[in-house]
């Protein structure tokens, strides 16, 4: 029978909801608490006070049937879930694997960062602090549209397109530049992915065990062309099987270069096909979760367990 671990899902106060029914993908990361309780002790650990050193955490809460149970005695972690991106980037454990581990957390936040190092896979990519660097940057953009982002930041929160000849710098951008921005290269995805869409999309690959474990694309609602769910874009599930063997292959390189710098690394890329083929738009260090209805949830689960006993 394999040994029993003690894994720490160690998170932020602020998460607790996370793993309940209000939560809109709670049934998923139950689903997880509940795989990894029946294999291992499991335990939450809340906020950077709860690691006392030494893979140490107290006060700990036993995941038991379902329920939080606070535990009388400090844990020992074997493993730890970084589900809430607590720790700085020189926290080191002394046996217990953690992911992700700070270092590639901070890595996915920057996509200054990203592109420096994924620049073969990535639209052109300036990083930009004042106006001047600003209008200098959009002269050096090879296409006529251009994407204004902040260095870090998610859900499309930020995220401007425009035309050369339209450009008008707000009082928003302003505050962005000021805390570092870049503009990009537009990637026209409008012509879609073959079998799969016929329009603006962003197809993101969630990477576990150095395979694809869920894929999803995100449409942009009617008269816009920021794919992100958070400003009105729709999301249909895809099966691996659908995937273009084009994407995959750009995928498996992506993660070969990923993989030689942050060694078993669980995170989800964006990607797209323009004019001139597959570009990578960003990584994300936390992998998305299944919604309720997609069929690969319990797929998805068993690999994310399998990460997190061999971390």
């Amino acid at each position: 029978m394999p040994l029993r671990k003690n894994i720490v899902l160690w998170l932020k106060h602020s998460q607790r909801e996370t793993f309940t029914p209000a939560y809109h993908k709670g049934a998923a990361y139950t689903q997880l608490a509940d795989s990894l309780a029946a294999r291992h002790n499991l335990f939450f650990a809340y906020d950077a006070g709860s690691y006392r050193g030494n893979d140490v955490f107290a006060p700990v809460y036993e995941y038991k049937n379902g329920a939080l149970l606070p535990s009388p005695t400090q844990t020992t972690a074997d493993a730890i879930y970084n589900l809430g991106n607590i720790p700085q980037e020189d926290f080191k454990t002394l046996r217990a694997g953690i992911t992700n581990t700070p270092a590639f957390k901070k890595f996915c936040a920057s996509k200054r960062d990203m592109y420096e190092y994924l620049r073969e896979f990535s639209p052109l990519t300036i990083p930009v602090a004042t106006e001047a660097e600003f209008f200098s940057a959009i002269e050096r953009i090879p296409t006529e549209t251009f994407v204004f982002k902040p260095n870090t930041g998610t859900n499309g929160a930020g995220v401007c397109i425009f035309e050369k000849k339209n450009v008008v710098i707000t009082p928003e951008m302003r505050v962005t530049l000021a805390q570092g921005a870049l503009v990009q290269e537009f990637i026209d995805t409008a012509r879609g992915i073959p079998s799969i869409c016929d329009s603006y999309h962003d197809l993101r690959l969630v990477m576990l065990n150095d395979a694809v474990a869920l894929t999803h694309v995100r449409i942009p609602e009617a008269g816009s062309r920021i794919a992100s769910y958070q400003r009105g874009a729709s999301i249909r599930e895809l099966s691996v099987d659908m995937l273009p063997q084009e994407i995959l292959a750009f995928a498996a390189a992506v993660h070969k270069k990923v993989s030689a710098r942050f060694p078993k690394p669980m995170y989800s890329m964006d990607i797209g096909i323009g004019t001139a083929g597959l570009r990578l738009f960003e990584l994300n260090g936390h992998t998305a979760f299944p919604w309720p209805e997609f069929a690969c949830r319990n797929s998805f689960i068993e690999h994310l367990v399998a990460h997190i006993e061999n971390a």
